[in-house]
Order: C-alpha cells, then sequence, then structure tokens
C-alpha cells in the first residue's frame, strides 16, 4: 500500500472511530445533576473533535492526491515535512498512532486516566518523534497536569484514577 493510501484510509479510520466515540457518549451522561459536565463529555468533544480534524486532513488528501504516472502508480514524491519526514515516515507515525490510541484507552481502567494519557505522550514524543527522554518526560508530566487541571480542576469531572487511585 502507498504512503498516501494508507494515510487516507488512516484519516477514514480516525474519523470513524472519532464518531463512534461520539456516538457512544450520550450513553455516559453527557451532562449531569444541576447541568454540570458528566462523563460522556470528554467521549463526546473528543471524538467530535477528533471525527472532525480527521474528516478534514481526509478531505484534504483526496484533493492533494498526486497524479498517476504513466504506469498507473501514484508519484507520492519525495516532500518532506519541516522536521525532515517523508510522506512513507509521516503514514507509518500515523498507523502506530492509531494503534497506541486505542492502547492507552484500554490502559485506562488500570492506570487511570491521567497517567495512561501522560503515558501515551511521553511514548509518542520517544518512540515516534525520537525526542529524548528528559525532554519527553518532561513533555509528559506537562500533557498529564494539563489533563488534571482542565478536566479535574477547573470543570470538576470525576477522573477515573485506575488501581492506582483505588
Amino acid at each position: 500500500m502507498s504512503p498516501a493510501r494508507a494515510q487516507v484510509v488512516c484519516f477514514a479510520v480516525l474519523t470513524v472511530l472519532g464518531l463512534a466515540f461520539a456516538a457512544t457518549a450520550p450513553g455516559y451522561g453527557v451532562l449531569a445533576e444541576q447541568g454540570r459536565i458528566g462523563p460522556g463529555f470528554l467521549p463526546l468533544v473528543g471524538g467530535l473533535a477528533l471525527a472532525g480534524f480527521s474528516a478534514a486532513l481526509l478531505v484534504a488528501q483526496l484533493r492533494d492526491r498526486p497524479p498517476a504516472d504513466d504506469d498507473g502508480a501514484a508519484d507520492d514524491g519525495a516532500g518532506v515535512d519541516d522536521f525532515g519526514r517523508s510522506r512513507a515516515q509521516r503514514a507509518r507515525i500515523l498507523r502506530r498512532v492509531l494503534v497506541l490510541l486505542p492502547a492507552a484507552v484500554l490502559a485506562v481502567p488500570l492506570l487511570g486516566m491521567v497517567v495512561s494519557f501522560a503515558a501515551l505522550v511521553l511514548v509518542i514524543s520517544v518512540w515516534l518523534e525520537g525526542r529524548r527522554l528528559a525532554e519527553s518526560l518532561l513533555l509528559s508530566a506537562a500533557a498529564g497536569a494539563a489533563i488534571h487541571a482542565v478536566f479535574a480542576v477547573a470543570l470538576q469531572v470525576p477522573l477515573p484514577t485506575g488501581l492506582l487511585g483505588s
């Protein structure tokens, strides 16, 4: 599968996954008593954001598809991004994130929401982005603190704490 086709498939899957999260959110209760945010708020907003951004990237990818050569093969070009990554490398990273995200969600009952997603940021930063461990640990801790501050403190949404919080 060509890198361009892989990106189209990944963006389509992420769009469907985001819509699925958003569709299941009302079952958890988007709003709780007295108009407070309920446990379904995060899957609704996150799912809609994931679906919206993925759909936009899917449309952009389909619009900017490289022209086919005489032999019918698409010329995916050697275009590199600002970090020097080729289309193939970006597609590989996207596929890995597509696997890591459900793994982080599955880890929530064990590790809790904050630790799970901080670990996701750490793995993406070190493994996929190739950043130094110290820098990645700082970024991961900041992401975990931001998730806690926004949802648990500011919005007062009870986050799953997993076995660590029991």
